[in-house]
């Protein structure tokens, strides 16, 4: 699950998916701005078939966040 959230977010920023961790911060110093949180929770919904709700969506700091609350959905 990891590995294609990495994929999701790699894209949306343009980077290598091996450049992106688990600890990757949703920070201007990575590259991720607001609008590139709001493509990957759209792409993630997508692709687990799930629904992640807005007011969840301000607790993602990191990409691990988003992979945890995937796996609780």
């Amino acid at each position: 699950m990891f590995k294609k959230v990495a994929a999701i977010l790699a894209d949306i920023i343009g980077c290598d998916d091996n450049d992106v961790f688990m600890e990757t911060k949703f920070t201007a110093e990575n590259g991720v701005n607001p609008i590139d949180i709001a493509k990957l929770v759209i792409e993630c919904e997508r692709e687990f078939n799930i629904e992640i709700f807005d007011e969840d969506v301000h607790k993602f700091k990191e990409v691990g966040d988003v992979v945890r609350y995937i796996k609780e959905a």
